[in-house]
């Protein structure tokens, strides 16, 4: 259970820097694709679980569902792919099929359904996998981490949304020069502008904007993270900003 909470807590804060973890097994491979020059924000509203409701906790857009110490008999799915396609297909099953233009992708995949690695003694057999939501192929912030005890019995915490784009709010993305400037500014306020700006990896995602929440309802803004994070530029404004 320890190493369940801390995994959860390192997904909570790698969502909020919009870093993308490190895979213990194969993540699903980027698409290929150019990036866009103009986007809007977005409108995220939580999907709630449809089966089993009583099962799951429901606050803040997150579905946390624990079962508690249990064994099984089940031997663990003998392949990463296997468990990953019946992780879907439970999803699907609980939250209904992804909304349109959403995808999940595969950031995180550990070989025990306690969040570790195993084989160890501690272990649970079975597997962890953590999701990452997409919208149009550009990474949210919306994170699910399921863990799967054997081949069947399943919990964890499950953050699913289905996107609006904001009326009128679709803007072009910084120009290169523009968004050079704007890490500029972020690095010498780090005393890091000993590099180039232009050399610093810039990853598109989208990130949650405290300052737009309606009720509850919460907006998402388009960010060029930089390196593996928590630092990030507004693609809109060039504002700079820092998660976690």
């Amino acid at each position: 259970m320890l190493q369940r909470v801390l995994l959860l807590l390192a997904v909570i804060l790698l969502a909020a820097s919009c870093s993308t973890p490190r895979a213990s097994a194969s993540p699903t491979p980027p698409a290929e694709r150019s990036e866009p020059t103009a986007l809007p924000r977005l409108w995220a509203d939580a999907l709630p679980p449809l089966l089993d409701r009583d099962r799951f906790e429901f606050s803040d857009g997150t579905a946390t569902l624990w079962q508690g110490p249990r064994s099984t008999q089940d031997a663990p799915f003998p392949t990463d792919a296997e468990a990953i396609a019946f992780l879907r297909s439970w999803l699907k099953a609980h939250f209904g099929p992804m909304p349109e233009e959403t995808d999940l992708v595969v950031d995180r995949i550990h070989h025990s359904a306690d969040g570790g690695d195993g084989p160890s003694e501690d272990s649970t057999p079975g597997h962890t996998v953590v999701f990452t939501q997409t919208w149009r192929g550009i990474r949210t912030d919306r994170a699910t981490v399921l863990y799967l005890t054997g081949r069947s019995s399943v919990d964890g915490s499950i953050s699913l949304a289905r996107f609006t784009p904001v009326a009128e709010s679709q803007r072009d993305l910084l120009t290169p020069p523009a968004a050079h400037l704007a890490v500029a500014r972020v690095l010498s306020a780090l005393d890091q502008d000993h590099q180039p700006a232009s050399k610093v990896r810039r990853t598109l995602q989208y990130l949650y904007d405290w300052r737009a929440k309606s009720g509850d309802r919460i907006q998402l803004r388009p960010v060029w993270v930089l390196g593996d994070g928590p630092f990030f530029v507004d693609a809109h404004t060039g504002e700079p900003g820092r998660d976690g």
